[in-house]
This record gives structure tokens, sequence and C-alpha cells, in this order.
């Protein structure tokens, strides 16, 4: 429940309130002012309201109370119960180390909205959109109309017809698909427009556990096509993008062989960001599988802009078994460098020439401080693949880039999310 004490950082003086516009709070920073992301439909909505009064200070009234659950169930408590202390200290569900107006959140909030989302919760949904949004939410609306605006946004997420191109999907992976697009709406809007950024990469990640048929490609692809016919007609941007066939988008169903679908249920225990996370981490430790790395170090832009926790995420990745602690010294510290490594035998008494080769250095440290190497791996959090993954981890970054076009085209002309 958002309250008076909530309002603060947002409310500002008459003669001070910024008057950047709704936009921004609902199509993400920026959209609007560049060729490539033009106003979309809610802007004109605002900007054709009778409601729209520049001289209003930006408020927002209470939403109504949601039931009372128990903390200790993390995805049934209340929003702000949730972030707990992990936010910044005046927007409590945005990230404190991000700037506030970029609107990352503190967490991945996917548990809570999966909650919210499962029991039809439009007001939950809406006040979490506004929490995410608030640091960047404009100046000059209502809060009448900024309410109106917000509750519209998640009644058209939670109404849209997610099977009418994504069929045959199980329920959990609806469920799932609903909360993703929650998750994207805070900063996206779902057109055309969605296909110039990374939103289908997070996508692709997070629903990777789950199997859909995508029904009538041909009409996907036809909208595409002509979104970007059309486009590209006054912006260089959009002319260099070519037209797409019909086969180059296709049905969002993984590797069927024991292997794979044993890493995939691994990974559907994990909530939507730490999932994506998890693909990152298995894209990137397959890609080089001779090199531990920490989890913290592992994590995609596009992933914690949707919200991460990265050291809960690790934990909970670990937790999965598709990564285990790194055993191999040696290639760990094939990743240092030589000041790294002098500054580290120096610590524990070894006395080194600065001429020695990286490698010199490497093999020092391991025959004369092996126990010290260990523990301070084991500090880092350095990690390797899981054996038993391995195979099916490698093969995961070819399915992920195989079904992204897919996920761009749907994100921007099949959701069925219209406000």
């Amino acid at each position: 429940m958002i309250t008076a004490s909530d309002r603060g950082a947002t409310k500002a003086p008459p003669g001070e309130v910024r008057r950047a516009g709704l936009l921004a709070s609902v199509c993400g920073e920026g959209i609007g002012t560049s060729p490539v992301h033009p106003p979309c439909r809610l802007a004109i909505l605002v900007k054709h309201s009778s409601a729209f009064k520049l001289d209003s200070i930006l408020t927002f009234d209470p939403f109504r109370d949601s039931a009372v659950l128990t903390v200790d169930d993390p995805g049934s408590c209340d929003l702000l119960s949730y972030a707990g202390d992990r936010g910044h200290p005046e927007f409590r569900c945005l990230s404190r180390t991000q700037n506030p107006a970029s609107c990352v959140p503190c967490t991945d909030f996917s548990p809570w909205l999966r909650e919210r989302v499962r029991r039809h919760d439009l007001d939950a949904l809406c006040e979490y959109l506004w929490r995410v949004r608030r640091a960047n939410p404009g100046g000059g609306e209502t809060s009448e109309l900024i309410e109106r605006l917000y509750s519209d946004l998640a009644r058209a997420v939670m109404s849209a017809p997610l099977s009418q191109y994504l069929t045959e999907g199980a329920a959990e992976a609806y469920l799932d698909l609903r909360v993703l697009l929650v998750m994207l709406a805070a900063h996206e809007t779902f057109s055309g427009f969605i296909m110039a950024g990374e939103a289908a990469d997070f996508a692709a990640a997070a629903m990777a556990p789950h199997a859909f048929r995508l029904a009538r490609p041909r009409v996907l692809v036809e909208r595409r096509n002509e979104f970007v016919r059309e486009m590209g007609q006054g912006m260089d941007y959009w002319a260099c993008w070519a037209p797409l066939a019909v086969d180059g988008v296709r049905s969002l169903v993984p590797p069927r062989d024991a292997a794979f679908e044993a890493m995939l249920s691994a990974l559907a225990t994990l909530p939507l960001g730490s999932r994506a996370h998890a693909v990152d981490a298995l894209r990137h430790l397959s890609a080089d599988p001779g090199v531990p790395r920490t989890l913290a170090s592992l994590s995609g832009l596009e992933t914690r802009r949707r919200g991460l926790d990265v050291a809960d995420s690790g934990r909970l990745i670990i937790q999965s078994g598709l990564v285990i602690p790194a055993e191999d010294a040696a290639a760990w510290l094939a990743g240092w460098t030589r000041r790294d490594l002098l500054g580290f035998l120096a610590q524990c008494g070894v006395r080194a020439p600065k001429s020695w080769s990286k490698e010199r250095l490497s093999e020092v440290a391991l025959a004369d401080c092996p126990d010290r190497v260990r523990a301070r791996m084991l500090e880092s959090g350095a990690v390797e693949l899981a054996p038993v993954h391995a195979e099916a981890a490698g093969r995961l970054g070819g399915y992920i880039q195989a079904v992204k076009e897919t996920w761009r085209v749907w994100l921007g002309f099949g959701t069925g999310v219209e406000v």
C-alpha cells in the first residue's frame, strides 16, 4: 500500500514540480525523444486527456489494502516487506547502486509478482509498476490520471490473450509468461519499438524451460515487416532492418533429450530473474569451461535491469545444482593479473621477483601456499559448470539464439497487450 510518507520523494512545491511528462513513467526513460522510440499510445492518451493538468503536484492515492500474509512466504508478503532493506533509502524498490532515475529494481520481484498474477491482484501489480517508475515519473499530472494509466496497463497485461499466438503451453508456462510481461511493462511498450532493445534476450532466457507452439507465424511476420517498412521510410535506423522470412521464426520448443530436459528442470526451480542470471552464467561458463568465474561477474546488463540481487540469485543458482564451487585452482589463478599474483604472494610472505612471468607466479602460489589459494577461491564465490549439466549447457546458447527472433516478433506484435 502506498502511504502519504511514500509520496515524499516524489512530491515537490508547486513552483518546482518537474514537467517531464508521464511518458517516461510508463513507456521507459527517454522513449518518445528519439527516432527509434516515438511517443507510445499511452503518451497520446495523456496528451488528449481532460484530466491532464500541468500545474498539479504529482501524488499518488493509496491503493486498496491487499491481504496481509506472512513474511515467511516472500512471494506473498506486501511489496515493501519483500524489498526489505535491499533498496534505495528513498525509493525502496529500486537499486541502491544504480541511479534511481534508471528505475532498476533492487531485486528479482518475480516471486512476489507471480503470487499477485495468480490472484489477479490488479492493485498490487499497479503498485509495483508505480514503485519501479516513481523515481522518474514525470510531473504535472493528476494522481487520478496516473493511477488510471497504471491500472489500465496492469489490466491490459492481465487480460492479454497469451494463447492467441503461443499455444499448447502448460498452465505454469502461461503464468510465468504473464509475470514476464509485468516485469517488462515497467520499462517497455509492447509494439514494434521493443525490437530495438534487448527484451527478447531476457524473455528467451527467463522462459527457456517452457515450450509453446507458434500459431499463425505468417501474421506476426507480416506485421513485423510492415512496421519495419513504414518506419524505414523516414528513419535510417529502421531502414537497415531486412525483411524477415516466415521461417525466420519458430516454435519455442527446446530439445527433448534427457540431458537438456534435466538442465531445464533445474532452471525451472528458479524465479525468472535468477533463471535469466543462470542462463547468462551457463552460456559464459560453457563458452570457456576451463576458467572458473564468479556468478556476480556473469549476470548480463539486461538481466540486472529487470531486477536482481546478485548475492541472493547466486545462492539460488548454486542450490539448483547447475554450477558447483570451483575446484581447479590453477584455472582460477589463470584469470589473475601479474599484479594480483605479486600482491597475493607478498601477503603470504613469499618473495617473488617482479620479473617472473604470470605462469611462474601461479606455480609458486600453488606450491608454497595452496591452502591460502583455495581459501581465497572459496571466498570469491568462483564456480564452474556442474559436470552433469556441462554438455547440455554447451547447447543452451544455441537454443536461446534460435528462439530470440521469435520472442522479438511476439513481444512486438503478438502479446495482445493494448492500452
